[in-house]
């Protein structure tokens, strides 16, 4: 990710304002696919069309219960991005999760940010209806995002913490509630030069004097473009998210 689009400044300059609860369309079953990454389209009820990519690991038996992540995608230029922009969220997190063996979903956004209604209600809807899809583990299911994928993952995971078990912001702008009852490990460079390290970390220290398990993990020497250089952080991610779900 080498870019700085208008609509992630716009986030950055605005932040998100709090708004009450959003109705998430009743899920669907989507195409059951073999193991392997596909590309895909799912029409959500009064919403239209989403566009996302999933990746199914090579172990999956459809009758074994396994993790599930969905990764929010970072920022992009245009008022929609690029057609399965998601894909690159699941290539650069790639390495980093391979330790949970979790079907991983990635939407693209419906335009506009990760906050946004919309967004909101595509993320959760796609989220539920994968668990109505395929042998899920619901005690393991994570969200997790880089950038303006990772304001995502603030704010939707602060608000349906009754789905997700665990949640990863990366490099993340903050936004959301303070109160947490689930797991947040929250990962971000004290070189970052478009994201706010002292923002990051005082946010989660608020979160964490809530009572909120949170572990904050500082990255030296990391520019904010090099996405999939963050591999080996996530990995320590998945494995304190795994010690705590026990």
């Amino acid at each position: 990710m080498r870019r700085l689009p208008f609509l992630f400044v716009l986030a950055l300059l605005i932040g998100c304002s709090g708004r009450g609860p959003v109705d998430i369309p009743d899920a669907s079953e989507l195409k059951r696919l073999s193991p392997g990454t596909h590309q895909q389209t799912a029409d959500i009820p009064s919403l239209g069309s989403v566009k996302y990519t999933i990746e199914i690991p090579n172990s999956y038996d459809g009758k074994t219960p396994v993790p599930l992540v969905l990764a929010l995608h970072y920022g992009y230029e245009g008022a929609k991005p690029a057609p399965y922009t998601g894909k690159g969220m699941i290539e650069a997190f790639r390495s980093g999760l391979s330790g949970l063996n979790a079907i991983v979903i990635a939407p693209d956004a419906l335009g506009g940010a990760w906050t946004d209604a919309q967004n909101e209600k595509a993320a959760v809807w796609l989220t539920k209806s994968a668990m109505k899809t395929y042998a899920i583990d619901n005690k393991k299911v994570v969200i997790t995002g880089y950038s303006l994928g990772g304001e995502g993952t603030w704010f939707i995971g602060s608000r349906h913490q009754d789905l997700f078990t665990g949640a990863i912001p990366v490099a993340a702008p903050v936004a959301g509630e303070t109160g947490w009852t689930i797991p947040v490990y929250v990962i971000h460079s004290a070189n970052d030069e478009v994201v706010s390290f002292a923002g990051a970390k005082k946010h989660a220290d608020a979160v964490k004097e809530k009572g909120a398990k949170l572990e904050f993990k500082t990255v030296n020497g990391l520019s904010h473009y090099k996405t999939s250089a963050y591999g080996s952080y996530l990995r320590d991610a998945v494995k304190w998210l795994q010690a705590e779900w026990k």
